[in-house]
């Protein structure tokens, strides 16, 4: 614990001075608790010399590693590896926890991946890739989504993969899906952010309809699911931003804890839950809406919210918080999901720098709690993605950040 007082006595918010370490016996390297070699556990002296720690109430934010490819999307990872995904480039990386570097890539799937921007474990080296199949654009070309299972190993320094299961939409009508939930036994849950739905896949790989729209048309959309045809211009960072194509998404995070599922809608603003058992119901997929619970909607203050992940850690049962990247107001966020009430747990801008997937990982002892990865993608500075800037001003690379829990 001493150590980690030393570190907490001298955080730097913002700013580019150093910390002076007073213990002649201090190493290079600052340890909260445990080696480097244990990964996100560490904080090191050339790190805090950025300035880019951040303490609040209930977390301690500090940068893990960076990562160059173009807009990364997605992150996940087990004990002794994390995954980042690439999807301007089709690809997903490997990453060594302990070390913070690139050692891998994930297999291709046959016929290439063509977008793939969201990454889940879904058990002990078991990790699941959603390739959306390509851009939205919403009332003109519809996409088909695959989620695609792998297994790996890593061990000696050697990582190896291997395609195991592939889940097709093919034949189901999708605007975009931007986010999965796992539900076991090969089980997801599958949301589609235009036509406002949440599709389930079976344990066979069936894609069966849950909370669908009777139809396609607009006096059809269900109210708490569809995305909004316009969006306001909003200010990101200081840059004015405007999504591509000036429309809001409906859901996009969504999560499930103890036979509920929780979804966001950034068109909607608010979230939302209804209980999993009401998706195999008799009734129609469309009267199923009828379940939806609003829980608590985004604040007074805020114009346009993109919650672009959202997630429960899964090793800490009794923690009932929603953990969120708040994308626009760049901040990692928790919400209660028995009040709604939210807490933000970090927003330094270079840490949390248009956060967009998060991760956690499993502890590395019983005695710390999980550590959360957030990874950040500037997609306010990326004319690709805002309409609004005229030059891509990205600052590769982009920011991993370290959360751990207090």
């Amino acid at each position: 614990m001493g150590s980690l007082f030393r570190v907490l006595s001298c955080i730097v918010v913002l700013s580019t001075s150093s910390c002076a370490w007073d213990d002649a016996d201090t190493p290079s390297e600052v340890r909260l608790g445990v080696s480097r070699s244990d990964a996100l556990e560490s904080l090191t002296v050339e790190q805090n010399a950025h300035g880019h720690v951040e303490l609040t109430r209930h977390a301690l934010s500090y940068p893990f590693t960076t990562v160059e490819p173009p807009i990364p999307g997605g992150i996940a990872g087990g004990e002794k590896a994390f995954f980042v995904g690439s999807p301007l480039e089709g690809r997903v990386i490997v990453f060594s926890r302990a070390s913070g570097q690139p050692i891998a890539e994930l297999p291709q799937p046959p016929g290439h991946l063509i977008l793939p921007l969201i990454l889940h474990a879904i058990g002990p080296n078991r990790i699941a890739v959603l390739d959306c199949g390509g851009f939205p654009a919403p009332g003109t070309t519809d996409v088909t989504p695959s989620i695609y299972e792998y297994e790996y190993s890593f061990s000696g320094g050697s990582f190896s993969a291997e395609l195991v299961r592939t889940v097709s939409f093919a034949g189901t009508r999708i605007g975009f899906a931007e986010e999965f939930v796992y539900l076991g036994a090969g089980r997801y849950l599958v949301p589609d952010s235009v036509y406002g739905a949440i599709w389930r896949v079976a344990s066979d790989g069936s894609i069966l309809p849950g909370i669908v729209p009777e139809s396609y048309e607009p006096e059809d959309a269900i109210p708490e699911m569809v995305y909004c045809p316009t969006m306001p211009v909003v200010t990101v960072g200081g840059l004015p931003f405007l999504f591509t194509g000036a429309t809001i998404p409906g859901v996009a995070g969504i999560a499930e804890r103890n036979g509920t599922v929780y979804f966001y809608s950034s068109c909607a603003a608010a979230l939302y839950k209804f209980p999993l058992a009401v998706l195999a119901d008799r009734r129609r997929p469309w009267e199923r809406a009828d379940s939806i619970e609003r829980i608590a909607g985004k604040p007074s203050h805020v114009e346009v919210e993109e919650l672009l992940d959202m997630q429960f850690n899964p090793f800490d049962t009794s923690d009932s918080h929603l953990y969120a990247a708040d994308a626009l107001q760049l901040q990692l966020i928790r919400i209660d999901t028995r009040t709604g009430e939210r807490e933000v747990l970090g927003k330094d801008p270079y840490l949390y720098n248009f956060p967009s997937s998060l991760a956690f990982l499993p502890p590395l002892s019983r005695l710390k709690p999980a550590p959360l990865l957030v990874l950040s993608n500037q997609q306010h500075r990326d004319p690709l993605l805002n309409s609004e800037v005229p030059a891509d001003l990205t600052q590769p690379p982009y920011v991993i950040t370290a959360v751990q829990l207090r």
